[in-house]
Order: C-alpha cells, then sequence, then structure tokens
C-alpha cells in the first residue's frame, strides 16, 4: 500500500508539473526552444545501397545554451563495420523560426513547405547525407501531448516522425554510393541538462513490416540499473489511425552481451506490450553497434531484427550516464 501510495503521489506531481507546460505545437515546435537547458534532433534510417547491403544511419543534433554537438555514425549491417563516425563541436543556436543549421561540419534543414528533413555529416574519408519526408502525421507522445517524465529530471517535450522515406548519398573510400530506405525521427527537449539520472535509459523503435510501428522507453536507477517502472511509457501507432498510449509494458533482456567500453551491453531483448497484444523478439543485427564518442559519452544505437506478432526493424539505445 505504501508503494501505491507513492506511485499516486508522483503521477500528481507529474501531472501538475505537466498542465504548467503547453503541449507540443507543431509546425512551431520543430524550431529551437532558446529557455531549454538540452535539445535534440535525432535520426536514424535502414538504408541500402543500389546493390542491396544493407547500413544503419544514425545522427543527432544536440543544442545546449548557445553550444552544437552532432554525431553520426554509419555501419555495414551485413559486415558489422563501422564505415564512419562524426562528432562534431561548435557554437551556434538553432533558430526559434527556422531549422537551418551549419556549424562544424554539420548541416541540419527543416523545409516547410515540403515538410522534408536533411543532414549532412562528415569525417576524413567520410561523409553521409539523407533527405526525409514523413509518410505519417507526427506522433505526439505522453498520450498526445508530446509531455512526457524525464525519469526524475523533470518534464521533456518529446514527438516523432515514425516513418519516413529516405534517400541520400554515401562516401567511403573514394566512393560514392546512392542510399535509399526507411528512417525515423524524435526531437525533444527540456530542463534536465544537469540531472545525470535523466540520461539513462533503455528505448526501443521499431517499424513493423505491416507499416505499424512502436516506440518504448524506461528510465533506469543509476545505482542498481534497475529498470524504474513509474518512468516506463511509449506509443503505438498503427497502420492507419491515431496513436495508441503504451503505459505498461515488459523488455527483458537476452543472454547474449558485448563487454565493451566498461560496460556489458545487451543485444537481445523480449517486448511484450499488453495493450495492443504485441510479443516481440530483438536481436541484434550487428554485434558492436556502439557508437563511442569523445566529447559525449559512448552508447549502443543498434539496428535489430523484430520476430514475434510482428517483423520488421526496431532500433534499440541503450544510454548511461
Amino acid at each position: 500500500m505504501g508503494r501505491v501510495a507513492v506511485f499516486a503521489v508522483a503521477c500528481c506531481v507529474v501531472a501538475s508539473a505537466a498542465a504548467e507546460r503547453p503541449a507540443v505545437q507543431l509546425p512551431r515546435d520543430h524550431f529551437g526552444h532558446p529557455d531549454a537547458a538540452i535539445e535534440w534532433w535525432y535520426f536514424t534510417a535502414l538504408a541500402h545501397d543500389n546493390a542491396g547491403k544493407p547500413y544503419s544511419v544514425f545522427f543527432t543534433l544536440f543544442s545546449s545554451r548557445g553550444t552544437l554537438v552532432s554525431v553520426a555514425a554509419v555501419r555495414d549491417l551485413k559486415t558489422g563495420a563501422l564505415i564512419g563516425h562524426s562528432e562534431r563541436l561548435a557554437l551556434g543556436r538553432v533558430g526559434s523560426s527556422s531549422v537551418d543549421v551549419r556549424a562544424g561540419g554539420t548541416q541540419l534543414r527543416y523545409h516547410g513547405r515540403s515538410n522534408m528533413w536533411t543532414f549532412s555529416a562528415s569525417a576524413p574519408g567520410f561523409a553521409v547525407s539523407l533527405r526525409q519526408r514523413p509518410e505519417k502525421p507526427y506522433a505526439l507522445h505522453g498520450g498526445g501531448s508530446g509531455l512526457i517524465q524525464q525519469s526524475v529530471g523533470g518534464i521533456s517535450h518529446y514527438y516523432s516522425a515514425t516513418r519516413m522515406r529516405a534517400a541520400g548519398t554515401l562516401r567511403t573510400q573514394g566512393k560514392r554510393l546512392a542510399l535509399s530506405g526507411e528512417s525515423w525521427f524524435d526531437h525533444q527537449w527540456g530542463g534536465y541538462r544537469n540531472d545525470p539520472r535523466a540520461f539513462n535509459w533503455d528505448w526501443f523503435s521499431c517499424r513493423f513490416d505491416d507499416r505499424s510501428e512502436l516506440m518504448l522507453y524506461q528510465f533506469r536507477d543509476r545505482a542498481t540499473g534497475l529498470p524504474l517502472a513509474r518512468f516506463r511509457n511509449g506509443t503505438y501507432v498503427p497502420r492507419r489511425g491515431r496513436p495508441i498510449e503504451i503505459a505498461s509494458f515488459q523488455a527483458q533482456p537476452g543472454r547474449r552481451t558485448l563487454d565493451a567500453a566498461g560496460r556489458r551491453w545487451r543485444l537481445d531483448w523480449h517486448l511484450r506490450v499488453p495493450g495492443v497484444g504485441l510479443t516481440e523478439n530483438l536481436r541484434s543485427v550487428a554485434r558492436d553497434q556502439l557508437v563511442r564518442n569523445r566529447l559525449l559519452p559512448t552508447f549502443w544505437e543498434g539496428a535489430a531484427r523484430a520476430t514475434g506478432d510482428r517483423t520488421g526493424t526496431c532500433f534499440v539505445e541503450l544510454s548511461y550516464r
């Protein structure tokens, strides 16, 4: 009963805090939020070259009080080899009426008239660029408000484009390859930059072959490493129709692991989402999909194959501070 009472009080606090913040409004909130302590625009894609070789493409631009950090990585999913990694630091801000950033060898732009997102990143011997357009309306998480609880760190604004048509280019080893596929976009911002408890999570995004999508996240206790049940949520986007909030799910890690960068990273997961009748097994496509950074902490950003009630491709992000 004590735990129930504490949970009820926590829910009331979250509801009260959320009520003080405006819900996400698009297209206005595609742009920068100068009052936010931290904000990021995130993309993952499963893309193929003209020969059919699969690649995972990752790009994120972080903005925090006049500083921009971009991270990009491309991995060959057939061999597991890292094609290229870029991590850049620059001074600058994302405008509150547009997204058109060119800083430190990175570009990110939102084209309002066509509802298209483009990014590019490069490092010596490597460059990647993608242009992407949503194939579905944006999904506002937190039951349609776009407001979620960022663990104990506070309220976060959060929405996604869960299925985007993507095309672009990859330059590696002196070759220029055309890429095409599908991608996922997240935009998130809030005032929790200095609270490390807000950055310990397991996150899953799935695009199923029946053209439905699933996003789940759970925050972890920094001391024990165990999931915090009260900070677990998600969104299911059916093939047609409105997104559905996921208030309860189970995410059990499998036996395979990767010991690297001072941690043990889970390679497989079993997901059970009773609210929408889904049970899925996720298996990492490549064994090592760590994004090894110098400016930012190292984290896992991995493509996984989903089998179970649905089949498809998921991206798993494991972040620890």
